[in-house]
């Protein structure tokens, strides 16, 4: 009777390894790292069901002064892809780029010809659309050629646009089939699955957004949104949040809101309100919070949606 145990046993291992040999691994999913939550949450749509991107910034910190985390930099080092804005936005990386991440290939958004990019404001005092016509134009080149390097003369905004979000999902998908081929079907049809999503974020917010809110802002960053919902802000406490308004210019700003009879004034989480607060008191104007980021939106897959949502919401308020 042992001897018919010993022989099933042996049999069953046998049976058992030519399975084994013969099941198709499950190859890991790529190991992609994102900086910041908007673009983390973008990622997450096209990489649903595959797998799950990891998030650098995942609090109200600055990405111009964030300080990478040891966890970070693990990550950066193992990473098979960096998804990332660009130099302007996220200061912190250029660097660890080019040490930690040696592998990784890296795609900065503001490098890609396909984006719409609009070009700086040169004065905190904006007239209506200001320079709203001083677009990127654009070439004929290959789809998501990356070539382009454009610092310091753009704005980096280009996330707060829907129809860039798009454009971005697009050129996520082509850089994640390329590296996980085996799962391009998947990335193909979540991307287009998240642009109809898109499409519909922007029919909603142009319903819901009054064109005639007139608002100043702490920190110039929302051309791009301003420019796809057409509304305009009237002014900015700062065209760059590494220089602090300084006396001058607080004055132009208390002077515009008389003169303009501006609604309200509204800061960001990652910046000290306390300017925005002592002239709301000096101008008996309402106050509001305006976040780029959506810092403080759990991240994940809704993110971005989220963020388009309350920007809005929070304009609305205003009027």
């Amino acid at each position: 009777m042992k001897k018919n145990n010993s022989l099933l046993n042996m049999k069953s291992l046998v049976f058992g390894s030519v399975f084994l040999l013969q099941a198709p691994l499950a190859e890991a999913a790529p190991a992609v790292v994102t900086s910041i939550k908007p673009i983390h949450s973008l990622v997450s749509n096209v990489m649903n069901g595959v797998g799950e991107p990891y998030l650098i910034i995942t609090d109200t910190n600055s990405p111009h002064s964030f300080t990478l985390k040891p966890e970070d930099a693990s990550k950066l080092q193992g990473a098979d892809i960096v998804f990332w804005i660009g130099e302007e936005i996220e200061t912190f990386l250029e660097k660890p780029l080019g040490s930690i991440a040696i592998r990784a290939r890296k795609i900065s958004f503001m490098e890609s010809d396909d984006i719409q990019k609009l070009k700086f404001r040169e004065n905190s005092i904006f007239d209506e659309h200001d320079d709203h016509d001083d677009h990127e134009e654009h070439d004929d080149h290959d789809k998501h050629d990356d070539h382009g390097h454009h610092h310091g003369e753009f704005d980096s905004h280009i996330w707060l646009d829907p129809i860039n979000a798009k454009e971005i999902v697009s050129i996520i998908a082509d850089e994640l089939s390329l590296i996980d081929p085996s799962n391009k079907s998947k990335y193909i049809e979540n991307a287009k699955s998240t642009a109809t999503q898109l499409d519909n974020l922007i029919r909603e917010t142009e319903k819901t957004l009054d064109k005639d809110i007139s608002y100043v802002v702490f920190h110039d960053a929302y051309q791009y949104f301003e420019e796809r919902f057409n509304v305009a802000a009237s002014g900015a406490l700062t065209l760059n949040t590494d220089v602090l308004p300084g006396a001058r210019q607080i004055m132009n700003i208390r002077e515009l809101i008389e003169d303009k009879n501006i609604s309200c004034i509204l800061s960001e989480p990652q910046f000290n309100p306390k300017i925005i607060e002592t002239i709301a008191e000096d101008t008996n104007i309402k106050t509001g919070v305006l976040d780029p980021l959506g810092a403080t939106i759990p991240s994940g897959k809704d993110q971005y949606f989220l963020l388009i949502d309350d920007l809005a919401a929070s304009l609305e308020k205003c009027s």
